[in-house]
């Protein structure tokens, strides 16, 4: 299986990967110009993943080489090779900076493969490798460039390699938008209207809820434009009360009549704990007929219960008391009141929505992980499946001699954390009852010499044969040991994949 993460958004490609140590993040957008056409790449690279490398002078420094490679068929048509360096560190006991990078690659109309290589020089693992296909298609009809999503602008003092249309463009190399962050700024460019329209239009740039397409309230914007060749806009949306939840990006533009011309839309996330005031909450709550929305029979109670006893693995501290206290003498409208509001906290414009969604996974893990005594939201692996969806890759070990059974999920992007894993395993041999023994995912139970726990002897021989030196110990709980059986030594390496 591929152990890389490849996320691709129309013809966008966002990679976020913790390798060997080092952890970058890159995407790049396609642009058209009376030039020709180009690629624009943007990495992003995490400081404290590199190795630091003495320069003299008592200072320190990252090395990254990057290799790009754009073929078609099996003739290379663009190569780029080159090293990028970090900021000079003098204390290497200090936080490392983050650093970006931005390239231009010039690409005719066709279709090409693109291969990328990232590796840190200071660094004796391999290189981050990894594959796209580009197609570049721009012609004479009206069209969009990509959507380059955009940290900060300021009007360019010189040119530079994140200088376009008059303004330093600092790119934002992810899709994903923090608590932190309560503005979405954007670049984009739109071709040949001078060809198309003959009057004035309008470039509207909005965001919809993914699932539903709905515009979401207070987050639309346009502009009047004249035709051009070619026209650059800067963008910038405020999504402080935008709720937790995915969406798109839509730019389009529309003629006079109010007709579609074209449109370029952009998929991203938003964790947003606090969005709008329980007041607000409420009042969207009561717009809502309990009795004709939300699935199953809200006059149910013991439904009502079943379906919010449910939710609890993706409750907030603040809502879980409730479901632990209160919800076996809460009155019926309590329940209804509670469980629409939920849901509402999710998906402001479609609530529904986001609880017939949930409620799919629920019926799934009720099927998969259920026991005699526990129902599936209830045991860990439902609980884990719940909160972060379903695993890029599960490794299972059912039959394991000298060892319980025992699976290790992989999740490639969790948040802004790469590469989690969950180990489960069943001390009690009885049944599909996993516990969670160990994750590397922040917030999550860390157990040191988690294999230790695995075996059924209780006493594995450490410190007597081979050494096996792990991958990512601070990832996997090893430092340097020694592991006398062979399912140890698989278990510690299928982790550190």
């Amino acid at each position: 299986m591929k152990k890389i993460l490849v996320i691709a958004i129309l013809s966008l490609i966002f990679a976020a990967k913790s390798f060997a140590g080092l952890e970058v993040y890159f995407m790049y957008t396609k642009f058209n110009s009376p030039q020709g056409q180009y690629i624009e790449t943007y990495m992003s690279t995490i400081g404290y993943s590199t190795i630091l490398k003495e320069i003299g002078n008592g200072k320190f420094q990252s090395e990254i080489e990057v290799v790009m490679i754009f073929k078609v068929g099996d003739s290379i048509a663009n190569f780029k090779k080159y090293v990028l360096h970090g900021p000079e560190i003098t204390d290497t006991t200090a936080p490392i900076p983050n650093f970006i990078d931005a390239q231009r690659v010039n690409l005719p109309n066709g279709t090409y493969t693109f291969d990328i290589s990232i590796r840190d020089i200071n660094s004796d693992k391999p290189p981050y490798c990894f594959s796209d296909t580009i197609v570049m298609d721009f012609g004479d009809e009206v069209k969009f460039s990509d959507i380059e999503l955009v940290e900060s602008y300021t009007k360019a003092s010189s040119e530079s390699s994140i200088t376009k249309s008059g303004y330093d463009l600092v790119p934002y190399v992810a899709n994903f938008f923090p608590e932190n962050m309560n503005s979405l700024k954007f670049y984009i460019e739109a071709y040949n209207t001078d060809k198309a329209l003959n009057d004035d239009f309008m470039l509207k740039y909005h965001i919809d809820d993914y699932q539903s397409g709905k515009e979401m309230p207070q987050c639309s914007r346009f502009k009047k434009m004249k035709p051009a060749e070619v026209i650059p806009f800067i963008g910038e949306l405020n999504i402080e009360k935008l709720p937790s939840g995915n969406y798109n990006l839509v730019v389009e533009i529309v003629n006079r009549n109010n007709e579609p011309v074209t449109k370029s839309v952009y998929f991203f996330q938003r964790q947003n704990k606090s969005t709008f005031s329980n007041e607000e909450y409420a009042a969207r709550a009561r717009q809502f007929d309990l009795n004709n929305t939300f699935a199953g029979n809200m006059n149910s109670r013991d439904s009502l219960v079943f379906y919010i006893k449910s939710m609890r693995p993706i409750a907030s501290v603040y809502e879980r008391p409730f479901i632990d206290n209160q919800l076996r003498t809460a009155d019926l409208a309590t329940l209804q009141k509670y469980f629409v509001e939920f849901w509402v906290k999710r998906n402001y414009v479609n609530p529904e929505s986001e609880w017939y969604q949930y409620k799919l996974q629920v019926e799934k893990v009720e099927k998969n992980y259920a026991t005699t005594i526990r129902h599936g939201f209830e045991t860990d692996r439902g609980v884990i499946y719940l909160q972060y969806g379903v695993p890029n890759h599960i490794f299972q070990s059912p039959i394991e001699p000298g060892a319980y059974p025992y699976e290790i999920w992989q999740y490639y992007r969790l948040g802004e954390d790469n590469n989690c894993k969950f180990v489960f395993y069943n001390p009690s041999m009885e049944g599909h009852e996993y516990e969670l023994l160990h994750s590397n995912k922040q917030g999550e139970i860390h157990t040191f010499n988690w294999t230790r726990y695995l075996s059924r002897s209780k006493s594995s021989s450490y410190g007597i044969s081979d050494t096996y030196n792990s991958v990512d110990n601070a990832s996997s709980g090893y430092g340097q040991n020694t592991f006398t059986n062979d399912w140890e030594r698989r278990a510690i390496e299928e982790f550190n994949k």
